[in-house]
C-alpha cells in the first residue's frame, strides 16, 4: 500500500520536497517486500523445481567459470623462481602448502605470462555437475525400501545425515537404527546392490557420524572431470609444489593435486578402457602446463606406438617418443649416465639434492627429468634383465638426482611388477583390472568394485587409500589433440622470445648437456621442419639415439671382469662398477657380453644380485658329472645348493647331473618333498674313489 501510495504522488509530480520523500518510500516499500515476501517465495519455487533449473545453473556457472579463465590473472600472481623444500608427502587438499616460490617466471611473447597462457587453452566442460544427486527425502526413502528388500529390519526411513557427491558417486550417511549394525549391511552388500541397481560401484562404509553408515551410489549420469575446471586450483597449487599434477576430483568433488617430487614414482594400473591412458596424459599436461622447457625434461616411452605420439615435437621431450623396445634399455642407461653425473656435481658443491642445487646455483639451473612408460609389462616381456635392473637403479636412487618414474601397465602381474620394483613403487594408482589378483599386486587388498572410465584408487608413499575420478583433457579425442598443438605453439612461440636466456641455461647445465650431445644446428631444424611436420622443434640432445653403438669392449678390462665374475660366482653392474670404477653403461655393456658368451647365467639371482658365474660350456657332461661327483665324495654333502655355490653351476644343471647320479647308483632320490638326496656309497667306496682320482 505504501509503494502504491508513492507510485501516485510521483504521477501527479508534486514539489520537488514532496517527490523526494515519495521516491524514498517506494525504494523502501519495494525493499522490504523483497525481503519478507519475495525472496523466500522465489527460493521456495526454486526448490520445488530444482531438477528443471539445475541445467540452467551449471551452464550460468560455466558461463562464469569462461569469463574467468579468458580475463586470466595478472603476471605477478604467481612466481615460478623458488619452491619450498620437499620433506614429506603432500597433502591432497585443494589449499596448497605456504612458501617461498623458486622458479624463475617464463614470458609469453607479448604481456601474458605462463599463468595466463596454458591454462587458458584447456577446453571447457559441458558437463561440469551430475544431474543425478539425490535429495534427502529420495536418498531416505531408496534406504528404507532397499533394506527391507534385502531382509533387514528397518521400522521407519532413517534420518539423512548429510549426502556428498561427487563427480561419480554419492555418499549417502545416515543413522543406524536400533538392532540395525554397520556389519549386517556389510554382510547384505550385494543384495543391497541389486536392489539398487548399481551391481558395480555401489558399496557400504562407515560414516564420519557416530552410530551411522554410508551408502555409495554411483550417479545414473556422470559428470565430466577436465583440467579446465582445476585450473584456478593448480595454479594456486604450483606456487609451492615442484611438480605439480592433477590427479583428478575425490568422491566429495574436491581437487586431488599431487606433487610427484614428493612420491617420488608412480606406477599406474588399469586395462583397456579403465582410463589409464587418459590419467597419464592429464599428469603430463599438468606438468608441461605449469613449468617450462627450461624446468622440466620428458622421456616418453610409448612401446604401442598410440598413446604418447602425439607429444612429439613438445619442447620438454628429451627426444620423440622411444617405441622399439629393443631400444629403451639404453634410453634408461643414459638417464642412469646423467643421475649419476649430477650426483657427482653434488658432491662436489656440497649440495644434497637437485632442489638445493638450483637454489644455490641460480645461473646453472638443473632440469627435472620425468621418465613415462605407458606399457611396463611389453618390455619386461622383450627385455625383462635390462630394464628391470636399470628401473629398480632409478627408482631407488633417482629421487635426490629429481628424476622420476611414472610406470604404466594393463597386466599389474607378480612377474611384471615383481617385489623388487613394487618395494621401490609405494605411490601407485589402480583404475578397473580384470582381477582380484591384480588389485592384490597393485594394492595390496582385494576387489574396490570401481567403473572404469577414470574411476581409481590410490595409495600415495603407502598410505591409506583414496578414489578419485581423474581429470581429463576432453571426452573428445580431437579436441585433446587440438590442446596438445596449442601448447607445443605455445612453448615455441616462449622459446623463440627468450632464446637467448634459454641457450645460457642449457649452456650453463653442463652435466646435463654432456650426456645429450647436441647433433642438429638450427638451419638443420629447420629443414627438418619443412619435411616433417611432426620434428618440427627436436631437441638434438637425444636425436643419436636410434643410432648410438654401446661401448667398445677393452681386452684388458674386460679380462678383469672375467676374474672378478669368477672370484664372486657371479656379477652385477653396480659390482664392476664399484671395483672397476667406470661407468653405468660400461658395466652393463661386460654383464652382456659375459651372458652372450655364456659365462654367467642370463638372469639375476634374487637371493645374490648377481648373474651366477658358469662353468665353461664347452666342458662335456662327463667331466661335469665327475666333479660334481668328486666335490660330495671330499664334503659328505649332497645340498645342491652348496654344490652350485662352489662350482658355479645354474641350479637346474645342478639338479640334472645329481639325477645322473642317482641312476649310477651314487645318490639315493629324495624320499619326501622336504628331503633331500643321500649318499649311496658306504666310506669305503667313497675312499676308494678319491684315491683313483689322485693317482
Amino acid at each position: 500500500m505504501a509503494a502504491l501510495g508513492s507510485v501516485v504522488v510521483l504521477f501527479l509530480q508534486p514539489a520537488p520536497e514532496l517527490s523526494h520523500l515519495a521516491k524514498m518510500v517506494l525504494r523502501y516499500a519495494v525493499t522490504l517486500w523483497l525481503c519478507i515476501v519475495g525472496v523466500p517465495h522465489i527460493t521456495t519455487f526454486a526448490w520445488k523445481h530444482r531438477k528443471r533449473m539445475r541445467p540452467w545453473f551449471n551452464q550460468l556457472l560455466q558461463m562464469i567459470r569462461n569469463r574467468e579463465l579468458k580475463l586470466g590473472p595478472s603476471s605477478s600472481d604467481i612466481s615460478l623462481s623458488k619452491l619450498p623444500n620437499a620433506g614429506g608427502v603432500e597433502s591432497m587438499s585443494s589449499t596448497p602448502e605456504r612458501g617461498e616460490p623458486n622458479h624463475r617466471p617464463v614470458m609469453l611473447a607479448g604481456v601474458q605470462s605462463v599463468q595466463s597462457g596454458p591454462y587458458a587453452l584447456f577446453p571447457p566442460n559441458p558437463r561440469p555437475y551430475s544431474s543425478s544427486t539425490l535429495s534427502a527425502e529420495q536418498a531416505s526413502e531408496l534406504i528404507f525400501n532397499t533394506v527391507q528388500l534385502a531382509g533387514l529390519k528397518m521400522d521407519e526411513p532413517p534420518e539423512i545425515l548429510s549426502i556428498d557427491a561427487g563427480p561419480t558417486l554419492q555418499t549417502i550417511s545416515f543413522r543406524l537404527p536400533a538392532r540395525l549394525q554397520l556389519s549386517d549391511l556389510v554382510k547384505k552388500r550385494d543384495d543391497l546392490a541389486n536392489h539398487i541397481g548399481q551391481d558395480q560401484g555401489f558399496a557400504v562404509a562407515s560414516s564420519a557420524f557416530p552410530s551411522s553408515a554410508a551408502f555409495v551410489i554411483p550417479h545414473q549420469e556422470r559428470a565430466f572431470v577436465y583440467m579446465s575446471d582445476l585450473v584456478n586450483e593448480l595454479r594456486e597449487f604450483s606456487k609451492t609444489a615442484q611438480l605439480p599434477m592433477v590427479f583428478g576430483k575425490d568422491m566429495e568433488g574436491k581437487p586431488v593435486l599431487v606433487d610427484l617430487a614428493k612420491l617420488p614414482h608412480l606406477l599406474v594400473a588399469g586395462f583397456t578402457g579403465s582410463g589409464k591412458s587418459v590419467y597419464i596424459n592429464g599428469l603430463l599436461t599438468s606438468l608441461a602446463t605449469t613449468r617450462s622447457p627450461q624446468q622440466v625434461k620428458f622421456l616418453l616411452i610409448d612401446p604401442k606406438m598410440v598413446e604418447l605420439m602425439m607429444y612429439t615435437g613438445l619442447p620438454h621431450l628429451i627426444s620423440p617418443p622411444v617405441t622399439d623396445p629393443m631400444r629403451v634399455s639404453l634410453a634408461l642407461k643414459k638417464i642412469v649416465v646423467e643421475m649419476e653425473k649430477r650426483y657427482t656435481r653434488f658432491a662436489q658443491v656440497g649440495a644434497r639434492n637437485l632442489l638445493q642445487y638450483n637454489r644455490n646455483h641460480p645461473q646453472e639451473q638443473i632440469p627435472y627429468i620425468v621418465t613415462v612408460i605407458d606399457e611396463y609389462a611389453d618390455l619386461m616381456v622383450l627385455a625383462k634383465t635390462d630394464v628391470e635392473d636399470t628401473v629398480q637403479r632409478l627408482t631407488q636412487m633417482g629421487r635426490a638426482a629429481g628424476i622420476h618414474l611414472i610406470m604404466g601397465t594393463q597386466r599389474p602381474s607378480v612377474d611384471v611388477v615383481t617385489g623388487v620394483i613394487k618395494s621401490n613403487l609405494p605411490s601407485r594408482v589402480a583404475f578397473q583390472l580384470r582381477s582380484v589378483y591384480d588389485y592384490k599386486t597393485v594394492l595390496d587388498t582385494g576387489n574396490p568394485h570401481l567403473l572404469g572410465g577414470g574411476d581409481g584408487i590410490c595409495m600415495l608413499n603407502g598410505g591409506g587409500q583414496k578414489r578419485f575420478q581423474s581429470a581429463a583433457i576432453s571426452a573428445d579425442d580431437d579436441e585433446t589433440t587440438q590442446y596438445i598443438e596449442k601448447l607445443k605453439s605455445y612453448w615455441r612461440n616462449d622459446m623463440r622470445m627468450d632464446k637467448a636466456d634459454s641457450e645460457q641455461v642449457n649452456e650453463s647445465s653442463s652435466v646435463f648437456a654432456t650426456i645429450f650431445e647436441e647433433v642438429e644446428t638450427e638451419q638443420m631444424a629447420t629443414e627438418s621442419v619443412e619435411q616433417n611436420p611432426l620434428s618440427e622443434f627436436p631437441t638434438g640432445e637425444w636425436a643419436d639415439l636410434e643410432e648410438e653403438e654401446e661401448p667398445l669392449i677393452n681386452e684388458s678390462v674386460y679380462e678383469q671382469v672375467i676374474r672378478l665374475a669368477r672370484d664372486h660366482n657371479g656379477v652385477s653392474g653396480r659390482l664392476l662398477q664399484q671395483a672397476l670404477n667406470i661407468d653405468y653403461i660400461t658395466a652393463a655393456t661386460y654383464v652382456d657380453q659375459l651372458s652372450k658368451e655364456g659365462k654367467v647365467a642370463p638372469e639375476y639371482d634374487p637371493e645374490t644380485g648377481l648373474k651366477p658365474w658358469l662353468v665353461d660350456s664347452r666342458e662335456s657332461d662327463e667331466k661335469l658329472l665327475l666333479r660334481v661327483q668328486r666335490m660330495i665324495c671330499e664334503t659328505r654333502s649332497t645340498r645342491s645348493t652348496d654344490i652350485q655355490q662352489a662350482l658355479g653351476m645354474r641350479k637346474e644343471k645342478v639338479l640334472q647331473l645329481m639325477g645322473q647320479l642317482v641312476k649310477l647308483d651314487f645318490l639315493l632320490p629324495p624320499t619326501s618333498t622336504k628331503g633331500g638326496y643321500t649318499l649311496a656309497w658306504d666310506e669305503d667306496r667313497i675312499q676308494s674313489f678319491l684315491d683313483n682320482e689322485e693317482e
